[in-house]
């Protein structure tokens, strides 16, 4: 509440980082990084999950742990099927970038 007491203040504004995030390692490998309460629905072909998803590369597992921290560990992450990541590319779901 603002100093009127009764106008709530503004909420601060949502960073635009997608619910969903996936690591490609050497664009051949998949893990899912943020978004384990929609594994389900992303691994559907007709699931609802929050798009657009954001697919991070990196050229080896290296790059990923300097990138990401010491504590990293692909282990601890969801592997996904490259023919999902296919999919969400044909429907244009996802969005990809190196890191």
């Amino acid at each position: 509440m603002n100093s009127m007491g009764n106008i709530p203040e503004p909420e601060p504004e949502r960073d635009d980082e997608p619910d969903i995030i996936i690591l490609g390692i050497q664009k051949s490998s998949y893990y899912l990084y943020k978004g384990d309460d929609y594994l389900n629905q992303l691994l559907l072909v007709d699931g609802e999950y929050p798009k657009p998803v954001l697919c991070v590369h990196f050229e080896t597992l290296i790059d990923a742990k300097l990138v990401i921290g010491e504590g990293f560990s692909i282990a601890q992450y969801w592997a996904i099927h490259p023919e999902i990541i296919a999919r969400l590319r044909s429907d244009d779901c996802l969005i990809e970038t190196d890191a």
